[in-house]
């Protein structure tokens, strides 16, 4: 019980000279300038001289009947536990000066705060390092040398170990970068993370990646994480077509494109009729049209051959012949209509080649849906049709030109429109003329290599859902392994062919597809999932053995190894053919630890407790050197006084 009381006295002297450290520090700021003035007027040792705050506050402490410490074990201890009890104290000032408000105060106090566990361990290693020093005899310039050494070493230490680490794995701040890089490639592309040769990019790291998938107890976390890879990156691919379009499919594209086409002509014909009653608002109905380019373009498209005018009925169009001629009928009617009642006696001309404007406009409106409903098996060419529509716009272009300047710029707006939207028609009904689903999807995305003229006209043409079906049907099929490597239901997923086959498109391709989507961020998506693929790539490169041979050999190896070991009863062979597998798991699971690979991308700092830590070494603690050892010395005099009195009563 006498020394739990003792160790209990021991432990309250130690906390109140931690918690009184600071303030005996100020105080010891201050009287020491004036003690040494003392000692320079009135000489060393005389009159009076302020103690050190520390060692008053301890002799009121011994007075009081606390123990001291008397063993150097004891003293380095209390040492330690002091300057322990110490950082409390230094938590509370930082505190209450980051309380204060001001900005200096606040980042002052944000220092002493910083930390509070390597804090505390700091506190312990530099006091125990300082009190080891003095009980070994050192001044007090080597225990202040080791207080700032083992105060530091906390911090140091680990930053020294770790900026080692990052700089043999990945170098300098480059490296960094791009290890940071590449973590975020990954997590973006298929959220998984990079093994350490892939984040890196060192042939060394990504060759030892190598060698470990095909040695004993690391193959298998090598192929595993490859294996995550892969999967991540097949269900991101998914996803993504998914979103786009739960049920795309190559069918479900081609009847998507189908329907995007015939939605556009829909659509191009209600703007083609909204501009043409524009034009018709300045243009009376009756109006007089001259209808010249269109008895030419008659004339032309029926042109016999000189010679040989039997031949000629075999090229001639029997319906284009009867539209020739009905329309002259027609013109004659006209031309006679537009004398007045009881005026064709007088011998004023009749106005020739002219319709009712509204009568050109029927025609050519009737023209252009015989262009929409044309078939292979049309008893007219398409291309006649087309000449006849031509020219038919031609007549009508000049009767807005003589109706004025506003009739002449709407039917500019209208005309340029049409001939626009019938040129994208005839462009894309080479597409969609085929007779499945899945022939016109593969025709839409045939050319996507040499330029994607054809995929960017599609696409342009089709409504946002349409779009949609078939980016994501492209999707689908970018990653799907060959033939050689599918399972039953060919759903099996290949970075290296998604990286292929996306190489393989144009940019003008990859922007049609992926950045008309109307899906956000999707094509810096799919660019993320080819870096990652081309990571993946270059990280197996590295002495890389497809056959499987080179992990075959490296198992047989290890096998022959252990047997000839305990054959021979070896036991460094023996130790070292067990040690190899342990070794290379551990290995393995570094290199592929998503948290190490992590820490590269981290910049090496230093811990912010190292400068609380240091002001906590270089701060005084309780004893002195001094009162210790003038400590010991009292207690080595009571020892000697009371020796003969002791030896006196033994004799009696």
């Amino acid at each position: 019980m006498d020394e739990v009381g003792r160790q209990v006295g021991l432990t309250a002297r130690h906390a109140v000279n931690g918690l009184a450290s600071i303030p005996a520090a100020l105080s010891d700021g201050l009287t020491a300038p004036i003690n040494a003035g003392l000692d320079k007027v009135m000489g060393n040792g005389n009159g009076f001289r302020f103690q050190k705050a520390g060692e008053s506050l301890n002799k009121v402490m011994t007075a009081a009947g606390l123990p001291a410490p008397e063993t150097a074990t004891e003293r380095v201890v209390g040492d330690a536990a002091t300057a322990l009890t110490g950082v409390g104290g230094t938590m509370a000032a930082g505190n209450a000066l980051a309380s204060m408000g001001g900005p200096l105060s606040k980042a002052v106090g944000a220092m002493l705060t910083a930390s509070p566990g390597t804090q505390a361990v700091s506190a312990v290693t530099g006091a125990g390092a300082a009190g080891a020093t003095r009980e070994a005899g050192g001044g007090a310039g080597a225990q202040m040398a080791a207080a700032l050494i083992g105060g530091a070493a906390p911090s140091v230490l680990p930053f020294a170990r770790d900026a080692s680490i990052r700089g043999v794995m990945r170098g300098g701040e480059q490296g960094r970068q791009r290890v940071e890089d590449t973590i975020k490639t990954f997590e973006g592309a298929a959220g998984t993370t990079p093994t350490v040769g892939q984040a890196t990019g060192s042939h060394a790291i990504q060759a030892a990646e190598t060698g470990l998938s095909n040695v004993i107890g690391s193959s298998g976390i090598m192929v595993r994480r490859g294996e995550i890879q892969s999967r991540a990156m097949d269900e991101s691919v998914r996803k993504l077509s998914a979103t786009l379009a739960p049920s795309a499919s190559g069918a479900e594209a081609g009847e998507a494109i189908t329907s995007g086409v015939n939605a556009f002509r829909d659509s191009m014909k209600n703007t083609q009729q909204r501009l043409y009653s524009q034009l018709d608002k300045h243009i009376p109905a009756d109006t007089a049209v001259s209808v010249n380019k269109t008895q030419e373009a008659l004339q032309s498209l029926n042109e016999g051959i000189a010679g040989a005018p039997s031949i000629s009925r075999f090229f001639q169009n029997s319906k284009i012949s009867s539209i020739e001629r009905a329309l002259l009928a027609d013109l004659d009617a006209a031309s006679l209509a537009s004398i007045p009642a009881g005026m064709a006696s007088t011998g004023i001309s009749a106005a020739k080649g002219q319709l009712p404007y509204q009568a050109v406009q029927k025609l050519r409106s009737m023209v252009g849906r015989e262009i929409a409903d044309n078939s292979l098996v049309a008893d007219v060419p398409r291309s006649k049709w087309r000449a006849l529509y031509s020219a038919l716009s031609d007549d009508m272009g000049g009767a807005a030109q003589q109706a004025g300047p506003q009739a002449e710029q709407a039917w500019g707006r209208a005309n340029r429109f049409t001939k626009l939207g019938m040129e994208r028609i005839d462009q894309l009904e080479t597409i969609v003329n085929r007779d499945t689903p899945e022939k016109i999807f593969k025709a839409a995305t045939t050319g996507v290599a040499e330029g994607g003229t054809t995929i960017r006209r599609v696409m342009k043409s089709l409504p946002l859902e349409n779009r949609q079906e078939v980016t994501a049907a492209v999707l689908q099929r970018l990653g799907r392994a060959k033939n050689g490597m599918q399972n039953d239901v060919a759903d099996v997923f290949s970075s290296e062919t998604f990286l292929t086959n996306l190489a393989a498109m144009s940019p003008e391709a990859k922007g049609a597809l992926f950045s008309s989507s109307g899906f956000p961020g999707l094509r810096y998506k799919i660019d993320q999932m080819a870096r990652m693929a081309s990571d993946r790539r270059d990280g197996a490169k590295v002495f890389a053995n497809p056959s499987g041979t080179a992990r075959q050999t490296g198992m047989l190896g290890w096998i022959g190894g252990l047997a000839t070991a305990l054959g021979t009863g070896n036991a460094a062979m023996l130790t070292g053919a067990l040690a190899a597998p342990v070794v290379a798991n551990a290995v393995a699971k570094k290199l592929t630890s998503p948290e190490f690979v992590r820490g590269l991308a981290e910049r090496t700092e230093m811990n912010p407790a190292l400068a609380p830590s240091l002001v906590n070494a270089a701060t005084p603690r309780g004893f002195s050197a001094e009162a210790h050892a003038a400590y010991a010395e009292d207690k080595k005099k009571q020892e000697q006084e009371r020796a003969p009195r002791l030896g006196f009563s033994s004799n009696r």
